[in-house]
């Protein structure tokens, strides 16, 4: 019993599009905050790494070149070593005064850091002055690797060994060993020693804390030097770490996350490098741990100011469709109001009249039939005055309600006034529309209602017309089913007529 416009009036009287448009509005704006959140994480951790990267780098750097200046520096006093007694052929170095000279001002200028001392080609070390600490085995160097090679080397370069412990100073050194050009006097090969604590002091000074390390590792793996220091390590091959294994053979200076590193275990970025003109590798470290703990600690400020405005928008929609839910409930009861019957539950008067001009219209624009029925309960006044008003308003409802069942989804029953009803049909010729009416008016005749004074019955005097094209306007199809009705009631009431024109 209604038609689109009613339909889509309870629609939007029902709420469902403004709930629609909150539930929208609230999953983009969740879906743009949490879009931004992981925008605003993604990127903050990439120009953290990337900064991270480029310290790790600068400081690789540094550290490179103050390595490279603390080894060239023993590589020129090598050489002044070697030019000398190439030069005094008859000089013995271990006891000549000039020479323990030279590695007496050399010792200074190092601050005591590097010592000299010279070796016969079976590897026995002579000291040259009693504060001397000759790097361990005690006296005897033949075995070891750097000696070695530097006696099967090249009289110009130098080697480095892995780290000793001095037998008489116990202090940790990295030995170096150069192969003499002219040996003479039983003396083949200058050796020295840096001590540790010096290099350690440059790298410790200049590495990440807390957990950031920087460490010194001969080319073919043997960690020389690292800050912080632990003695566990000093030696130790880093040939089976990440580092080594998968960065190392791809190039030789570079950024890399190491997954464990080998010296601690821990996950880590590093910056790397290889000293071109040393057969060293500087590795400068910090734990991926402390590079995004300030990062961690944001995320998670923002993640539960995102959840709390997360939980505020949720909260806000729910109210908000609450209300208007409550809203659209006022409003359909508003709407009912307006547009119902409140004794028998259909139209009312206005309502009707409102649907009738627009099928009116709709019927012109498409050329499509359209009846009118007018309906009036016959001998209403004597219900009234014989059984009392209550019998007359049972009367009412029992007859909007038989006449209701007669009809279809599409058509439309409103009460005009008093005894009398209207029914549209929309897209109905007036054949369909009589027999239409006729069931109706069974229907009708077939209503019975108890009451005290006895049983109530009564009948319909129908009226049907269909608009015609040369109808200028509602009030000419009103008037022709009035005039169909004021005819069956004319001709002894009960019955249907039929106004063509």
């Amino acid at each position: 019993m209604s038609i689109p416009d009613s339909i889509n009036s309870n629609f939007l009287a029902s709420g469902k599009q403004p709930k629609g448009v909150i539930v929208l509005t609230v999953v983009l704006f969740l879906s743009f905050l949490w879009a931004f959140v992981a925008y605003w994480a993604v990127s903050s951790r990439a120009e953290i790494l990337q900064g991270t990267e480029q310290v790790l780098r600068r400081m690789d750097h540094a550290v490179g070149e103050q390595t490279r200046r603390q080894f060239a520096m023993i590589g020129v006093f090598l050489g002044v070593a070697d030019q000398w007694i190439t030069d005094n052929p008859g000089a013995d170095p271990r006891s000549d005064r000039r020479f323990l000279r030279l590695v007496e001002n050399f010792r200074e200028r190092t601050d005591r850091a590097i010592d000299i001392q010279l070796a016969s080609e079976a590897g026995q070390v002579f000291p040259l002055l009693a504060k001397a600490a000759a790097p361990p085995p005690a006296l005897a160097i033949g075995d070891t690797d750097y000696f070695r090679f530097a006696m099967g080397g090249d009289s110009g370069r130098f080697f480095i060994g892995a780290p000793q412990v001095s037998s008489a100073s116990g202090t940790w050194g990295i030995p170096v060993a150069q192969r003499l050009t002219h040996p003479q006097k039983g003396v083949a090969a200058v050796v020295a020693s840096v001590e540790l604590s010096a290099l350690l002091a440059l790298y410790e000074e200049e590495r990440i804390r807390p957990n950031g390390a920087i460490v010194l590792v001969r080319r073919d793996g043997t960690l020389l030097a690292r800050a912080p220091h632990d003695e566990r390590l000093i030696g130790k091959s880093l040939v089976g770490g990440q580092l080594y294994r998968e960065f190392l053979p791809r190039a030789e200076r570079g950024f890399a996350k190491l997954d464990r590193t080998a010296t601690d275990a821990m996950e880590k970025y590093v910056a790397y490098s290889v000293l071109s003109d040393f057969p060293l590798v500087t590795v400068v470290s910090t734990a991926a741990g402390d590079v995004f703990e300030a990062w961690r600690r944001q995320m998670l400020v923002i993640a539960l100011l995102g959840v709390g405005v997360s939980i505020f928008a949720l909260l806000a929609a729910w109210r908000l469709t609450r209300v208007l839910h409550e809203l659209s409930v006022r409003t359909a009861e508003l709407q009912h109001l307006a547009t119902t019957d409140l004794m028998t539950g259909i139209n009312n008067r206005h309502h009707f009249l409102s649907l009738l001009y627009h099928e009116f219209a709709r019927g012109r624009r498409y050329k499509a039939p359209l009846s009118l029925m007018v309906l009036d309960l016959d001998f209403f006044k004597q219900i009234n005055d014989g059984y009392g008003h209550a019998a007359g308003d049972a009367a009412l409802k029992m007859f909007a309600s038989a006449a209701t069942d007669c009809l279809r989804g599409m058509d439309v029953i409103g009460r005009l006034g008093g005894e009398e009803f209207g029914i549209l049909l929309p897209s109905t010729a007036v054949d369909q529309a009589e027999a239409v009416a006729e069931r109706i008016r069974v229907a009708v005749a077939k209503i019975a209602i108890d009451t005290d004074l006895g049983t109530v019955r009564f009948t319909t005097s129908i009226g049907v017309a269909q608009s015609q094209e040369e109808d200028e306007s509602v009030d000419v199809l009103l008037a022709r089913a009035d005039a169909a009705l004021y005819a069956a009631k004319a001709a002894g009431r009960n019955r249907v007529v039929v106004r063509a024109s």
